[in-house]
């Protein structure tokens, strides 16, 4: 699979999030000060959808309990979870947030 794009870019809230139906994936595409990131929208400790959560720089926080990932690589901070969630590859082309299913960037890719 090769970068598909998703959603334009304009319409990713800065700090905010979409959440972008694809390839069987709920993928929730997420912009920060720090760029845009592509993750799955469910917490792994309370399997709680992260849309919505509060984004801080390269960090997201799950609005239920407040785990915080880090969307560069899906690691968990804290004691509620050791499970990364998915983080895949994305890149801006021609405007559109582009991301490759294929290739993941957490440790279980």
């Amino acid at each position: 699979m090769a970068l598909d794009p998703l959603a334009p870019l304009d319409e990713l809230p800065q700090t905010g999030t979409l959440v972008v139906a694809h390839g069987g994936e709920q993928v929730l595409l997420v912009r920060s000060d720090m760029g845009v990131f592509a993750i799955e929208n469910r917490c792994s400790h309370a399997y709680q959808e992260l849309s919505g959560g509060k984004v801080k720089k390269v960090f997201i926080f799950c609005p239920l309990h407040g785990v915080r990932f880090d969307m560069r690589n899906g690691c968990p901070a804290g004691d509620l979870t050791d499970k990364p969630i998915r983080a895949w590859h994305c890149e801006i082309v021609d405007g559109m947030v582009a991301v490759d299913l294929e290739r993941r960037l957490d440790s279980g890719g």
